[in-house]
Protein backbone atom coordinates (compact mmCIF):
# COMPACT_ATOMS: atom_id res chain seq x y z
CA UNK A 1 0.00 0.00 0.00
CA UNK A 2 2.57 2.32 0.92
CA UNK A 3 5.50 3.19 -1.35
CA UNK A 4 7.71 5.93 0.76
CA UNK A 5 11.17 5.95 2.61
CA UNK A 6 9.82 5.65 5.48
CA UNK A 7 7.86 2.39 4.97
CA UNK A 8 3.96 2.36 5.70
CA UNK A 9 4.15 -1.25 7.14
CA UNK A 10 6.63 -0.81 10.31
CA UNK A 11 6.59 -4.58 11.03
CA UNK A 12 6.27 -7.79 9.32
CA UNK A 13 3.37 -8.83 11.19
CA UNK A 14 1.31 -5.22 10.48
CA UNK A 15 2.24 -6.20 6.25
CA UNK A 16 0.36 -9.41 7.34
CA UNK A 17 -2.64 -8.22 9.06
CA UNK A 18 -2.86 -6.25 5.74
CA UNK A 19 -2.58 -9.03 3.56
CA UNK A 20 -5.55 -10.70 5.74
CA UNK A 21 -8.06 -7.54 5.28
CA UNK A 22 -7.01 -7.52 1.64
CA UNK A 23 -7.90 -11.10 1.15
CA UNK A 24 -11.08 -11.20 3.01
CA UNK A 25 -12.69 -7.68 4.18
CA UNK A 26 -11.15 -5.84 1.40
CA UNK A 27 -11.06 -8.85 -1.34
CA UNK A 28 -14.72 -7.66 -2.80
CA UNK A 29 -13.04 -3.91 -3.65
CA UNK A 30 -10.45 -5.02 -5.73
CA UNK A 31 -12.44 -6.75 -8.84
CA UNK A 32 -14.69 -3.30 -8.38
CA UNK A 33 -12.34 -0.84 -8.53
CA UNK A 34 -10.36 -2.35 -11.44
CA UNK A 35 -13.44 -2.72 -13.59
CA UNK A 36 -13.87 1.31 -12.95
CA UNK A 37 -10.08 1.72 -14.15
CA UNK A 38 -10.66 -0.15 -17.14
CA UNK A 39 -13.88 1.54 -18.35
CA UNK A 40 -12.60 4.94 -16.82
CA UNK A 41 -9.56 4.54 -18.68
CA UNK A 42 -10.09 2.84 -21.86
CA UNK A 43 -6.82 1.08 -21.32
CA UNK A 44 -6.95 -2.97 -21.30
CA UNK A 45 -3.71 -4.41 -22.56
CA UNK A 46 -0.07 -3.15 -22.61
CA UNK A 47 2.41 -2.54 -19.51
CA UNK A 48 0.71 -1.39 -16.10
CA UNK A 49 1.93 -0.50 -12.94
CA UNK A 50 0.70 -0.70 -9.77
CA UNK A 51 2.16 1.86 -7.59
CA UNK A 52 2.63 0.53 -3.24
CA UNK A 53 0.42 -2.38 -4.32
CA UNK A 54 1.14 -4.29 -1.12
CA UNK A 55 0.02 -7.60 -1.68
CA UNK A 56 -0.74 -7.14 -5.20
CA UNK A 57 -4.84 -7.38 -4.52
CA UNK A 58 -5.19 -5.13 -6.91
CA UNK A 59 -2.58 -5.87 -9.91
CA UNK A 60 -3.93 -9.26 -9.23
CA UNK A 61 -7.74 -7.90 -10.02
CA UNK A 62 -6.32 -5.83 -12.97
CA UNK A 63 -4.34 -8.60 -15.05
CA UNK A 64 -7.64 -11.17 -14.75
CA UNK A 65 -10.15 -9.02 -16.26
CA UNK A 66 -7.57 -7.57 -18.53
CA UNK A 67 -4.50 -8.34 -20.63
CA UNK A 68 -2.49 -5.93 -19.16
CA UNK A 69 1.21 -7.52 -17.79
CA UNK A 70 1.28 -5.36 -14.18
CA UNK A 71 4.40 -4.35 -12.48
CA UNK A 72 3.13 -4.42 -8.64
CA UNK A 73 5.55 -1.67 -7.15
CA UNK A 74 6.16 -1.19 -3.30
CA UNK A 75 8.84 -0.20 -0.88
CA UNK A 76 8.29 -3.23 1.52
CA UNK A 77 10.06 -6.10 1.27
CA UNK A 78 7.44 -7.52 3.94
CA UNK A 79 4.68 -7.09 0.92
CA UNK A 80 6.93 -8.16 -1.60
CA UNK A 81 7.07 -11.23 -0.25
CA UNK A 82 3.10 -11.74 0.20
CA UNK A 83 2.60 -10.45 -3.10
CA UNK A 84 4.97 -13.12 -4.50
CA UNK A 85 2.78 -15.42 -2.44
CA UNK A 86 -0.52 -14.33 -3.79
CA UNK A 87 0.54 -14.22 -7.33
CA UNK A 88 2.01 -17.78 -7.17
CA UNK A 89 -1.29 -18.85 -5.49
CA UNK A 90 -3.61 -17.74 -8.50
CA UNK A 91 -1.04 -18.53 -10.99
CA UNK A 92 -0.17 -15.30 -12.50
CA UNK A 93 3.15 -15.57 -12.35
CA UNK A 94 3.18 -14.05 -16.29
CA UNK A 95 0.30 -11.62 -15.79
CA UNK A 96 2.09 -9.83 -12.49
CA UNK A 97 5.71 -9.13 -11.07
CA UNK A 98 6.25 -7.46 -7.59
CA UNK A 99 9.22 -4.99 -7.73
CA UNK A 100 10.90 -3.35 -4.67
CA UNK A 101 10.85 0.38 -5.77
CA UNK A 102 9.93 3.91 -4.45
CA UNK A 103 7.41 6.23 -5.92
CA UNK A 104 10.33 9.13 -5.90
CA UNK A 105 12.41 7.42 -7.99
CA UNK A 106 10.46 4.54 -9.88
CA UNK A 107 13.12 1.64 -11.14
CA UNK A 108 12.01 2.09 -14.99
CA UNK A 109 12.90 3.90 -18.02
CA UNK A 110 10.82 6.88 -19.17
CA UNK A 111 8.09 5.89 -21.54
CA UNK A 112 7.67 2.44 -20.12
CA UNK A 113 4.21 2.00 -19.15
CA UNK A 114 0.69 2.49 -20.95
CA UNK A 115 -1.51 2.73 -17.41
CA UNK A 116 -0.27 3.79 -14.03
CA UNK A 117 -2.84 3.15 -11.17
CA UNK A 118 -1.83 3.30 -7.30
CA UNK A 119 -5.36 3.11 -4.26
CA UNK A 120 -4.47 3.91 -1.24
CA UNK A 121 -0.06 4.68 -1.06
CA UNK A 122 -0.65 9.11 -2.44
CA UNK A 123 -1.31 9.94 1.62
CA UNK A 124 2.42 8.68 2.09
CA UNK A 125 4.43 10.37 -0.34
CA UNK A 126 6.63 12.28 1.28
CA UNK A 127 7.39 14.61 -1.93
CA UNK A 128 3.99 14.81 -4.03
CA UNK A 129 5.57 17.13 -6.74
CA UNK A 130 8.14 14.61 -7.24
CA UNK A 131 6.34 11.69 -6.80
CA UNK A 132 3.57 12.54 -9.72
CA UNK A 133 6.55 13.67 -11.59
CA UNK A 134 7.93 10.26 -12.01
CA UNK A 135 4.75 8.83 -12.37
CA UNK A 136 4.39 11.10 -15.83
CA UNK A 137 8.00 9.90 -16.77
CA UNK A 138 7.10 6.54 -16.72
CA UNK A 139 3.82 6.96 -18.61
CA UNK A 140 4.16 6.07 -22.32
CA UNK A 141 2.46 8.64 -24.71
CA UNK A 142 -1.15 8.75 -24.42
CA UNK A 143 -0.85 6.73 -21.18
CA UNK A 144 -2.71 7.09 -18.59
CA UNK A 145 -2.65 7.13 -14.57
CA UNK A 146 -5.48 6.68 -12.10
CA UNK A 147 -4.30 7.07 -8.73
CA UNK A 148 -6.30 8.14 -5.60
CA UNK A 149 -8.55 5.48 -3.08
CA UNK A 150 -11.80 4.42 -2.53
CA UNK A 151 -14.09 1.34 -2.16
CA UNK A 152 -15.86 1.14 -5.13
CA UNK A 153 -18.98 2.35 -4.16
CA UNK A 154 -20.66 3.90 -0.71
CA UNK A 155 -22.61 0.87 -0.05
CA UNK A 156 -19.48 -1.62 -0.11
CA UNK A 157 -17.57 1.34 1.61
CA UNK A 158 -19.97 1.59 4.54
CA UNK A 159 -20.48 -2.27 4.87
CA UNK A 160 -16.79 -2.80 4.67
CA UNK A 161 -16.40 -0.15 7.48
CA UNK A 162 -19.13 -1.61 9.20
CA UNK A 163 -17.55 -5.16 9.67
CA UNK A 164 -14.32 -3.47 10.25
CA UNK A 165 -15.19 -1.60 13.16
CA UNK A 166 -17.52 -4.20 14.83
CA UNK A 167 -14.01 -5.88 15.18
CA UNK A 168 -12.14 -2.24 16.52
CA UNK A 169 -8.98 -2.87 13.67
CA UNK A 170 -7.40 0.22 11.78
CA UNK A 171 -10.69 2.39 11.55
CA UNK A 172 -10.57 3.84 14.81
CA UNK A 173 -8.87 7.25 14.53
CA UNK A 174 -6.81 6.36 17.61
CA UNK A 175 -5.49 3.19 15.95
CA UNK A 176 -1.50 4.00 14.85
CA UNK A 177 -1.92 2.64 11.50
CA UNK A 178 -4.70 5.13 11.13
CA UNK A 179 -2.87 8.23 12.29
CA UNK A 180 -0.14 7.63 9.41
CA UNK A 181 -2.78 8.86 6.40
CA UNK A 182 -1.85 11.97 5.51
CA UNK A 183 -4.07 15.05 5.83
CA UNK A 184 -3.43 17.46 2.74
CA UNK A 185 -4.93 20.92 2.59
CA UNK A 186 -7.22 22.38 0.17
CA UNK A 187 -6.01 22.76 -3.38
CA UNK A 188 -2.34 20.94 -1.79
CA UNK A 189 -3.16 18.34 -4.14
CA UNK A 190 -3.60 19.96 -7.65
CA UNK A 191 -1.14 22.34 -6.83
CA UNK A 192 1.52 19.62 -6.37
CA UNK A 193 0.29 17.76 -9.97
CA UNK A 194 0.73 21.31 -11.67
CA UNK A 195 4.46 21.71 -10.10
CA UNK A 196 5.11 18.55 -11.83
CA UNK A 197 4.20 20.26 -14.91
CA UNK A 198 1.05 18.11 -15.76
CA UNK A 199 -1.43 20.15 -16.58
CA UNK A 200 -4.05 17.24 -18.17
CA UNK A 201 -5.63 16.11 -15.37
CA UNK A 202 -9.14 15.62 -13.66
CA UNK A 203 -10.16 14.69 -10.14
CA UNK A 204 -13.35 12.40 -9.51
CA UNK A 205 -14.57 12.93 -6.07
CA UNK A 206 -17.79 10.62 -6.19
CA UNK A 207 -19.26 7.38 -5.00
CA UNK A 208 -16.43 5.44 -6.07
CA UNK A 209 -14.10 7.46 -4.24
CA UNK A 210 -11.90 9.91 -4.77
CA UNK A 211 -9.44 9.43 -7.69
CA UNK A 212 -6.79 11.25 -9.72
CA UNK A 213 -6.63 10.83 -13.70
CA UNK A 214 -3.50 12.42 -15.71
CA UNK A 215 -3.32 12.15 -19.51
CA UNK A 216 0.00 12.19 -21.11
CA UNK A 217 -0.09 13.81 -24.73
CA UNK A 218 0.21 11.53 -27.80
CA UNK A 219 2.75 14.13 -28.40
CA UNK A 220 4.73 14.45 -25.36
CA UNK A 221 8.14 13.13 -26.01
CA UNK A 222 9.80 14.98 -23.14
CA UNK A 223 12.77 12.99 -21.87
Amino acid sequence: MSSTPSRFWKTPGEARQYDTFANTDFARIYPVIANQILDRTGITEGACLDIGSGPGSLAIALATLSALKVTALDSSPEMYDLAQKNIRKRGMEEQVVPVIGDVHAIPAPDTTFHLVVSRGSYHFWNDLPVAFSEVFRVLKPGGIAYIGGGYGSGKIRDEVLAHRKERGIVDDPAHPMRNRFRKFRAGEIEASIEAAGISDYRIINDDTGFWIVIRKSCYDRRE
